[in-house]
């Protein structure tokens, strides 16, 4: 078997790797928009490889090598490049900052893909117009070739880098922090695996290697989440809370804060569940938020029903419970009218040391403290 002919069977068994995966993917029962934007990226890894695949069956001879045959396939490679890299942009994008509205995604998608567009447009026509200009007498491409497939792919790849490392070092993404930094570890592995396969001219594809380990970990760490996150309001759930509780920490004391909605059984009864639904998502935004304006650590999860449990590492726990309460009252304030009903939460909270055998007892007492607040409203 000749060099390129390995290279393709690497790259084309990688291809079936990766359709598995985008079939598993397209099943996933999520709403959330990540997941659709991550089967693009598998998608447009696997239209590379096939890209690259047919670039070295070229080269082998197995199809026709000639001016057109060579051009068309790293003319293709020159413009898939820069869409899987676009493509991970934009999950990484999607996935270190939650916030984002659908309009502004929408936004950020249209300004991402003009560089591209205008680059495989003036290549295109310098393909057409100036072929000899771009290959030489062994049909080879010149430098300025590799390095215009190179710069707009890495150009996407470090941004997208720099923009999660910056978000990982923040307060409030630390609970996500696992996120920040595989999203993060993307581009030094392409910087490596790439580098070496281009300026060591390796017949081994590297690339399209690291490229499938990735993808393969960036979908066990999605799956993982799946399993960890409650479906309705997207926030972590009981599994997770018992993993946070098994992680090593110090002995810092925090307070375990019980949240629970005010006459939610009323409002499934009299309006249905699926406006019950809604007034648990709507508590679950202001609990992020609160979350989010926070200055200190906060764990925050959906214990069952129509309770949440936070835990804060801070001395003065009024604080996060005026917080929670200022943060419910400008949610519901922004659907004034479009309800028949008021939202309102108890709330409770008792110390914890941080060790995992007296977080019962401390829940415990913050339940309590919470039903007591339940009668007084």
């Amino acid at each position: 078997m000749s060099i390129f002919g390995f290279y393709a069977e690497v790259n084309l068994g990688c291809v079936c790797v990766l359709m598995l995966l985008f079939y598993s993917i397209k099943k996933l029962p999520t709403p959330l928009l990540k997941y659709p934007l991550f089967q693009k990226l598998v998608l447009w890894h696997i239209i590379y490889f096939i890209s690259d695949s047919m670039w070295a069956f070229v080269n082998d001879g197995v199809l026709p090598k000639n001016t057109f045959s060579v051009l068309l396939v790293n003319y293709s490679n020159i413009v898939i490049l820069p869409v899987v890299a676009y493509s991970c942009f934009l999950f990484a994008e999607i996935s270190t900052r939650p916030d984002m509205t659908r309009k502004q995604i929408e936004h950020l998608q249209v300004k991402l893909l003009i560089p591209i567009i205008a680059q495989a447009f003036i290549l295109l026509v310098s393909f057409i117009v100036a072929p000899d200009f771009w290959l030489n007498d062994k049909l080879e491409p010149c430098d300025l070739y590799y390095m215009l497939l190179a710069i707009m792919p890495m150009l996407y790849w470090i941004t997208a880098t720099i923009r999660g490392v910056i978000r990982a070092r923040e307060v409030q993404n630390q609970p996500n922090f696992r996120t920040y930094l595989i999203v993060a570890s993307y581009t030094p592995g392409v910087l490596i695996a790439g580098g070496a396969q281009v300026f060591f001219a390796l017949t081994t594809p590297l690339f399209c290697f690291w490229c499938t380990f990735i993808i393969l970990f960036v979908y066990l760490h999605l799956q993982n989440q799946l399993i960890s996150t409650d479906s309705l309001t997207m926030l972590n759930n009981r599994n997770r809370l018992h993993d946070f509780l098994l992680q090593q920490r110090e002995e810092k004391d925090s307070f375990v804060i019980m949240v629970d909605v005010d006459h939610f059984k009323q409002i499934n009864d009299t309006y249905g569940h699926a406006e019950g639904d809604r007034a648990l998502v709507l508590v679950s935004q202001a609990l992020k938020k609160a979350c989010e304006q926070l200055s200190y650590s906060m764990f925050l999860c959906r214990y069952g029903g129509d309770e949440f449990l936070m835990i804060a590492q801070t001395d003065v726990p009024d604080e996060v419970v005026k917080k929670i309460k200022d943060c419910l009252q400008e949610e519901v304030s922004k659907e004034n009218g479009s309800r028949s009903y008021t939202i309102e939460a108890s709330m409770g909270f008792a110390r914890w040391d941080g060790r995992p055998d007296s977080f019962k007892e401390s829940m415990v007492n913050a339940d309590k403290k919470m039903y007591e607040d339940k009668r007084l409203a």
